[in-house]
């Protein structure tokens, strides 16, 4: 019996080492991939993993506390971008009168283009009441 305690505890050691570099390799993925796919996944298995592989210890191992910061930043930057790029052209509508006037021809230029394919996809109905929108935007310019 006194032979299965160091295995197991070897194993435990082995596993909790393969959760803490799966930590780090995720938090460095989630750095990366920032700005080309989505990194709240990577960030949050990251955070995750590495929570795990500290178990009953009271502190984080190395890998495990550097993939748990790469994590936290990735998940941070990546949310920090897309409330910019959300926030950002809604700003410019609203403040911004040439702005909205290009927005408003380009958006013009799209029912225009595709008038046919946006009336088989949404009805006429829909793209007639787009297109009633579209007016009343101009007209309060």
């Amino acid at each position: 019996m006194e032979n299965d305690m160091p295995q197991y505890d070897e194993n435990k050691e082995r596993a909790a080492d393969s959760l803490a570099t799966a930590s780090l390799v995720l938090g460095i993925i989630s750095i990366v991939s920032i700005l080309c796919c989505c990194p709240f996944v990577f960030s949050a298995i990251g955070i995750v993993l590495a929570l795990l592989s500290k178990g009953g210890e009271k502190v984080f191992r190395p890998r495990a506390k550097t993939g748990l910061i790469l994590s936290i930043v990735g998940l941070v930057v990546s949310f920090v971008l897309i409330t910019v790029s959300i926030a950002f052209p809604v700003v410019m509508y609203k403040t911004n009168p040439e702005f909205r006037k290009n927005f408003i021809e380009q958006y013009r230029n799209y029912l225009e283009q595709d008038e046919d394919a946006l009336r088989q996809m949404y009805g006429d109905d829909t793209y007639e009441q787009i297109e009633n929108f579209i007016n009343e935007q101009e007209d309060s310019l």
